[in-house]
């Protein structure tokens, strides 16, 4: 009896000192326990945000749509969105708070997927993992504020902008039309109506209304007009005729536009990371990556145009900063195997 621990004892200390991480290792039944436990912990958490971002929905859909008004203000347009169904609103609501939740738990999400890695490493490479988690996450806040103040206000701005380029076509009937529509009935002179009272231009509604009087907001650009109960207005538009293509945007395609494209950039700033762990790993070495920078170009315009509107603008706004930080994990990962 002895004899036997002994010898088991000597085998299991031969085998410690042929494989020192032979304590740390996990069987394959072990890995899918874990990955089932991290997948649910990201499930938690990705719920528990969306009903967060349920109960300050209102909040989070003033933070969305303000780029798009303030594009609009800027424009000469009436900053507003179009609701095209009697449920569109509701709708809207509840895309946003499963957007955003998914959204807001990203950061606990790529937690767990890198807490599910380190679980097969060993621990003198556990500390690559715990620097790559905090950077992933600041990397992914950083392309969701990246498209929010510099790709959304260009985007927008360009399809304003070519949306109202289009200009009216000549509306002078021919002698066909003339027979069978009605004819054009000429407006009144000035002479033959009566002269409207002084109407003022102010930035801001006066304090203290009277029933009759009317003024211009120039800051919403809307005529006002009180009532004896209420205030009415009528909104302004830049230039002498409307444009045949007016920029108004429905609700529910705007709240989907912006926050699948705030997703789509979080995860492509997690390219420095991604070329960093291939580099790490020894799947890719650098040499490797280096020389296929052309292909790597490529499909960084293609992984662009999948994401982004069909526009040239946006697709270069995602793949340029993808490209650049692919040279950022270039560099990284090139000072690091130095060390």
């Amino acid at each position: 009896m002895t004899q036997d621990t002994r010898t088991s004892g000597s085998s299991t200390t031969s085998d410690a000192a042929q494989d020192p991480f032979a304590y740390s290792r996990m069987s394959f039944g072990d890995h899918l326990d874990e990955l089932r436990r991290s997948l649910i912990r990201a499930l938690i958490g990705v719920l528990l945000a969306a009903i967060l971002a349920f109960t300050i929905g209102d909040h989070i859909l003033e933070i969305v749509i303000k780029p798009l008004l303030t594009v609009q203000y800027a424009n000469g347009l009436q900053p507003s969105l179009t609701v095209l169904s009697p449920m569109g609103g509701f709708t809207a609501y509840l895309k946003i708070s499963f957007l955003s939740g998914l959204i807001i738990s990203m950061p606990w999400v790529l937690y767990q997927l890198w807490s599910f890695i380190a679980s097969g490493l060993h621990s003198h490479e556990r500390r690559f993992v715990r620097t790559l988690a905090p950077a992933s996450l600041g990397l992914f806040v950083v392309g969701v504020l990246f498209l929010y103040y510099i790709v959304l206000p260009v985007v927008l701005h360009f399809f304003i902008t070519f949306n109202g380029s289009f200009g009216l076509p000549d509306l002078e009937l021919s002698r066909f039309e003339q027979m069978v529509l009605p004819q054009h009935v000429e407006a009144p002179s000035i002479g033959d109506v009566a002269r409207p009272g002084t109407m003022s231009a102010l930035t801001a509604d006066p304090p203290m209304p009277k029933p009759g009087d009317w003024w211009i907001n120039t800051t919403t650009r809307r005529i006002m007009f009180k009532t004896a109960t209420d205030i009415w207005s009528v909104p302004l538009q830049q230039g002498a005729l409307a444009a045949p293509m007016s920029s108004q945007f429905a609700l529910d395609s705007y709240i989907s536009f912006v926050l699948m494209l705030a997703l789509a950039f979080g995860i492509a700033f997690e390219t420095p990371i991604a070329v960093f762990f291939l580099s790490w790993s020894g799947i890719v070495p650098i040499q490797t990556m280096k020389k296929g920078r052309r292909y790597v170009l490529l499909s960084m315009i293609f992984v662009a145009a999948v994401l982004t509107p069909p526009d040239v603008i946006s697709q270069m706004l995602l793949a340029g900063p993808m490209y650049l930080l692919f040279e950022v994990g270039l560099l990284v990962s090139k000072f690091t195997q130095r060390r």
